[in-house]
């Protein structure tokens, strides 16, 4: 058996008795061990292997994959500019704390520095963004390079000859092994305050549902939530709840317990700055966030000892401006962005998956959506960029029966190679074609002198033929009531809706009358 034959083997065997179900490869001759290793166990049925054609879109597919099942997802690509491809996705899984595991074929070590085509320095590239970095010509222990989280990167030097001299039944005796999940320590609080608030980012730091409502509940605490669709009982609308400043003073907290980031509403962080004390729960603490600062940071969510009894009227006048809020929107126009992420939040059934883009699609579902709890959301969130979108959809879909994303039009556009690998998963794409990057109108970019130019950037382009040019099913809506038609509609894979929407400024100016016709209804 060749040395790099063995070293396949060895690391695809380890992969599956570790527990890991996927694997994504992109095709390349020096990965050759390592691609046919994992096309032999996926005929065993002992994994389930991918094939991405783009590096950079197989490291954001393999990203969706451990977003929809928390496991380790390898990602296995050729030497050279193909690792350099991987980056994006490396940040983002670094900063969201995801299971990627890279592993990047490479030429012996003796051939670095010395002219060797398709050679460069690959070990150790993605610096303090992996949690390990590993350079080796041989087998290694993978299980407690694996027994933790965030990304992981082995760089695996394959030497001549790359292909198989043998027939061995390699895979013979597999024993699975449970990595021993990592202890937390929980810790006990004393709560003094009779005002207190729970505000979660959109990846709620890892934490499950039931035990941040717990938490809510024994704190007799409103529960705000950058995503709407995981908490029923939270209250809706909250960035436009907190716009007017009077309101904010209001509602000031004793205690504002924040649960993960809070990465999208700027009047929640004004908000957040009024509180008397902030606790902070988030375990990335530890090896991402090191310099956050709270009154408290705790990794795990706490019990509470001993509160004092809350204010009886405090839920009471969150729900009053929540209505305030809600009223407010009752006029917005029914074909707009933030009309459309109300209400493919509100028609999805249950149990589906929904992806949303960064940017204003994101921002808009947690404006304007009415909280439910039976739909699992995904974003990329970690540094909410707008690459890598669609193969991050892909991915999500691998692991459900029906997943449906909102992206915008530019995000869209950042990723379209991926639709030319598509998947065989039901898979729905709500493109929000605005013709630009509509969040630069809703900042304070908007109107400098060249904004079309160098902020609004319109593509000019007709994604639908755009997409029919990938032989993607697809169709074109313009109002609410097609959307609505155009989403009952079941596709066997990928499908695309291409919302057209009203231009950009036009979108701005819906959600300042908004804030305005709430900031109005306000009496204190």
């Amino acid at each position: 058996m060749s040395i790099s034959t063995n070293l396949a083997r060895k690391t695809v065997r380890q992969l599956i008795e570790l527990g890991i179900e996927d694997a994504v490869l992109s095709p390349g001759s020096r990965n050759a061990p390592l691609s046919i290793a994992l096309y032999q166990a996926e005929q065993k049925g002992l994994i389930r292997l991918h094939v991405r054609i783009d590096e950079r879109g197989a490291a954001f597919f393999a990203l969706g994959i451990t977003k929809a099942t928390g496991k380790y997802v390898p990602v296995v690509c050729t030497s050279g500019t193909a690792v350099a491809n991987y980056y994006p996705a490396v940040m983002e899984a670094h900063h969201s704390d995801n299971n990627l595991l890279l592993l990047t074929a490479d030429r012996p070590a003796r051939l670095r520095n010395t002219g060797s085509n398709q050679t460069t320095l690959q070990a150790k590239i993605f610096g303090e963004f992996v949690r390990h970095s590993v350079d080796t010509p041989a087998p290694i222990d993978l299980e407690n390079l694996l027994n933790g989280s965030g990304p992981v990167h082995i760089n695996l030097q394959f030497d001549e000859p790359l292909l198989p001299e043998d027939s061995l039944d390699w895979l013979a005796g597999i024993h699975h092994k449970e990595l021993a999940p990592t202890p937390t320590h929980k810790t006990q609080i004393d709560v003094a305050g009779k005002r207190n608030i729970v505000i979660v980012g959109h990846d709620r730091a890892g934490f499950s549902e039931r035990e941040i409502e717990k938490l809510a509940h024994d704190l007799g605490a409103p529960l705000i939530t950058e995503d709407p669709l995981r908490f029923k009982d939270a209250i809706a609308h909250s960035p436009i709840l907190l716009s007017d400043e009077r309101v904010r003073k209001e509602l000031k907290p004793d205690l504002a317990i924040v649960i993960g980031r809070t990465t999208l509403s700027r009047s929640t962080n004004a908000y957040l700055g009024l509180a008397e004390k902030t606790l902070v729960i988030d375990p990335r603490i530890k090896v991402i966030d090191t310099a956050r600062s709270a009154d408290q940071i705790l990794e795990a969510i706490p019990t509470i000892r001993s509160r004092t009894d809350a204010d009886q009227s405090w839920i009471q006048t969150w729900r009053k401006y929540e209505a305030l809020a809600k009223e407010a929107l009752t006029t917005y126009p029914d074909w707009s962005e933030g009309a459309l992420a109300s209400l493919v939040a509100a028609d999805l059934e249950n149990e589906s998956a929904l992806f949303v883009s960064s940017s204003r699609p994101i921002r808009d579902l947690e404006a304007f959506a009415i909280p439910r709890a039976d739909v699992t959301t995904y974003a990329n969130r970690g540094l909410a960029g707008i690459d890598g979108n669609i193969s991050t959809a892909m991915g999500i879909a691998a692991h459900h029966d029906e997943t449906f994303a909102i992206i915008g039009d530019l995000a869209f556009l950042h990723d379209i190679s991926a639709l030319s690998n598509p998947i065989k998963d039901v898979l729905t794409i709500i493109v929000v074609d605005n013709n630009g990057g509509g969040i630069f109108s809703t900042l304070p970019q908007q109107g400098v002198e060249g904004f079309e130019r160098i902020f609004g950037t319109p593509h000019d382009r007709d994604i639908a033929k755009i997409v029919t040019g990938f032989g993607i099913s697809n169709e074109v809506v313009a109002s609410a009531k097609e959307l609505h038609i155009a989403l009952q509609r079941i596709h066997p894979n990928v499908h695309v809706i291409v919302a057209k929407m009203p231009d950009r400024e036009a979108n701005a100016d819906f959600l300042k009358s908004a804030i305005e016709r709430y900031k109005k209804s306000v009496v204190l």
